[in-house]
């Protein structure tokens, strides 16, 4: 998990992103440390925490009198609660029996090198020079334009998809909440490619949306995006720059791969046994038959249900 020696910032940043109120959970590590895991109450669960891939824990000490329960850490790993509560938490390693675990997050160290271009390999690096050879450029900002050039090219991709969409309010809490920047790539003034950069604290920056449009991927669009988000996250004094979660070992983590950036595994742990909706093959095979429109005006509902 994230540690933090103080999450008042990424708390006041959270809440207002996701309307959802964050509760300081005691929690003792398996060595008699005594911090805290920020978490939310979602659908009678505690998350650690929703829309993140890994949950994060605040260097502190949180009085367990007023918290609605706490959690410990047995020599094995596993976590343990107190009051029964069920409980969900995300982290790189598994703390239960009953875990979720078909995701990897990908990390790209950039805290040694100056010159970004450096850390890739020849064939990266030819794609990105042949994006920009090819008149290919990306901007980026925060103001209404920006978002709604984003929600047009990010829409247009996922309806080629068939995946839910997120809202343009979702988006704007994002920006609204200071955290996060668009870039957008540009192909003869036409927006081709949309993406969102958010900044995690502790020097990490994260892509948390991602999308070109197919027929201009000829042109390496999403390289390019990549290479300008990854240099702005430099720019600002960035050790870390994540790819964000994928499936493993689907096409977008295949992707991903190419730049010789880390996986790491992710195990989303569970109190109890319990079933994951992004298992549901019936909802998927109905959402897939549904047509466009309802999509469009369903997108926003299930872009925030799957959490």
């Amino acid at each position: 998990m994230i540690e933090l020696d103080s999450a008042e910032k990424f708390i006041s940043a959270y809440e207002k992103i996701h309307k959802q109120k964050v509760f300081r959970i005691p929690y003792t590590s398996k060595v008699g440390e005594r911090k805290t895991i920020l978490m939310c109450k979602k659908n009678n669960k505690w998350i650690s925490l929703p829309y993140m891939s890994v949950g994060l824990i605040e260097n502190k000490i949180t009085d367990k009198r007023s918290a609605p329960f706490q959690l410990f850490e047995s020599e094995e790993g596993n976590f343990i609660s107190t009051g029964r509560k069920p409980w969900e938490v995300r982290d790189t390693v598994a703390h239960s029996q009953y875990i979720y675990s078909d995701k990897v997050i990908t990390l790209l160290d950039i805290k040694n090198e100056e010159n970004v271009f450096n850390l890739f390999h020849s064939d990266i690096r030819r794609k990105i020079r042949k994006s920009i050879k090819e008149g290919v450029v990306v901007e980026y900002g925060t103001s209404k334009k920006f978002v709604k050039l984003f929600h047009k090219a990010y829409s247009n991709r996922m309806k080629e998809i068939g995946v839910a969409v997120i809202s343009k309010k979702e988006i704007n809490r994002r920006i609204n909440a200071g955290l996060t920047t668009i870039f957008i790539a540009k192909k003869d003034n036409k927006a081709i490619g949309a993406a969102t950069l958010n900044d995690m604290l502790q020097g990490c920056y994260e892509n948390e949306f991602f999308a070109t449009l197919s027929s201009f991927n000829k042109y390496y669009t999403s390289y390019l995006l990549h290479y300008t988000m990854i240099c702005f996250a430099k720019e600002n004094n960035a050790t870390t720059y994540s790819f964000g979660r994928s499936t493993r070992n689907g096409g977008v983590h295949t992707y991903k791969r190419h730049w010789k950036a880390k996986d790491y595994n992710l195990f989303w742990s569970y109190s109890e046994k319990r079933k994951n909706i992004r298992d549901n093959t019936l909802l998927i095979k109905i959402w897939n038959k549904l047509p466009q429109f309802i999509k469009n005006i369903l997108g926003g509902i299930i872009a925030r249900k799957v959490y």
